[in-house]
């Protein structure tokens, strides 16, 4: 039996349980209690989930962008914290602390905290993404000196998502609110491009989300957390990063 068959056949035994509890109250849970059924060890680890499969969950009727990978920047070193207490705003319960979410693309700046614009910015002749700041006031360039090289985004997405199964639930809740899953159906991408990741980069098709912020307590107090920046495309795009799809029901 191949990877691809074992995790087809555990996927459908999965399904036959029917409708399934969540494992937990947040829109996490969707991810956390397919994974505990079909039998994934929660990991930060930038490998596949199962059988060489990176097991991604979504509700049937959301829309939602869906997170491809997290990474930090590849330069310069700190490139988080350094983006963090350039650029970030305080929290509103510790001004002492800064944080920084916002979410860009690179066919067009957005807007943030009424002073500055982010965008991406893909340099072929360099082969790396740079997170480029604006300002925008003066419309012009203020800090350009983080981002990832082509050789890290390549090797993450080769590596972590080389075979990504893709699996759809109907959801219902009960009297107490309590939400339950029935996995009905998967989609099996394999064959990633990184030209396609490239390109879909320019066109603004894949986004890419700062969540930094910074540890509140403890030994790392004023330390730069990063909440899980990284990049993510919407399902009905996904077909466009791979070069084979097929649906499992």
């Amino acid at each position: 039996m191949t990877n691809k068959e074992k995790i087809i056949s555990r996927f459908r035994a999965v399904k036959k349980l029917g409708y399934v509890k969540s494992h937990r109250r947040n829109n996490t849970g969707i991810g956390k209690t397919f994974e505990d059924y079909i039998g994934v060890v929660e990991n930060n680890v930038d490998k596949p989930d199962l059988y060489g499969f990176e097991i991604k969950s979504h509700r049937e009727l959301a829309q939602s962008y869906v997170t491809l990978f997290t990474k930090s920047p590849s330069f310069p070193k700190g490139a988080n914290a350094y983006l963090k207490d350039k650029f970030g705003m305080p929290y509103d319960e510790n001004s002492e602390l800064k944080k920084l979410h916002t979410s860009m693309f690179a066919n067009k700046p957005n807007r943030y905290a009424g002073k500055y614009a982010f965008q991406l910015v893909n340099n072929r002749s360099e082969k790396c993404i740079y997170v480029a700041v604006f300002s925008l006031r003066t419309k012009k360039v203020v800090d350009c000196s983080c981002g990832y090289t082509y050789d890290d985004l390549k090797q993450i997405l080769m590596k972590k998502l080389k075979n990504l199964f893709y699996v759809t639930a109907e959801t219902k809740k009960d009297k107490s609110n309590a939400e339950y899953f029935y996995f009905n159906k998967a989609d099996i991408y394999e064959q990633p491009s990184f030209e396609k990741f490239l390109s879909l980069i320019d066109k603004g098709t894949i986004m890419y989300d700062i969540r930094i912020g910074s540890y509140q307590s403890g030994a790392n107090y004023g330390k730069a957390h990063d909440h899980g920046s990284g990049f993510r495309i919407q399902e009905k795009n996904l077909s466009n990063l791979y070069s084979k799809h097929e649906v499992v029901e």
